[in-house]
């Protein structure tokens, strides 16, 4: 997979292409810092700001198109609309003191923490489903992805160190 990205942005500047990379759902800076220090040799400083910069354009893509999507398929598709109001009724039962009190700092922490499917992309859709408010969410999910960078950085770096004395 690393050898087809890296095709894919080989006549392009190592930076935008980390950024670019840091963008994509799939790979987010979870993979585009790793390849920028190791593959593009770029400065650990240039490599961190080129892959948080790029994780955090798709938030401001996402906040612009999928709340014009969401109420236009509720409108136009009436099960979908009963599915959710349903959904998040149940969710309000099971969660709602604690969703008020605690939603942004967990969508902080699901961004920040380096796993699958966690990141930007996927937190700003939950800030988006779960009506979190913007100005609230927005900040959390630039420090939740300026803290995944510093340690998928100090992951990267560690491992890298630690092969070196092999």
């Amino acid at each position: 997979m690393i050898e087809t990205l890296l095709q894919w942005f080989e006549s392009v500047p190592p930076e935008l292409a980390t950024a670019l990379m840091a963008a994509l759902p799939v790979t987010e800076l979870r993979a585009a810092l790793p390849v920028a220090l190791t593959f593009f040799d770029l400065n650990p400083f240039v490599a961190y700001a080129s892959a948080v910069i790029g994780n955090l354009v798709p938030v401001v893509f996402l906040y612009a198109v999928l709340p014009k999507m969401i109420v236009w398929a509720t409108e136009h598709f009436p099960p979908l609309e009963k599915a959710m109001k349903v959904w998040f009724a149940k969710l309000e039962r099971q969660y709602g003191e604690n969703y008020s009190k605690w939603g942004a700092f967990f969508l902080l922490l699901f961004v920040a923490i380096p796993l699958p499917g966690s990141g930007a992309w996927t937190g700003t859709v939950l800030a988006i489903l779960f009506n979190i408010k913007r100005e609230l969410a927005i900040p959390y999910i630039v420090i939740g992805v300026m803290i995944a960078g510093l340690l998928i950085f100090g992951l990267t770096e560690g491992v890298f160190a630690g092969l070196q004395l092999l």
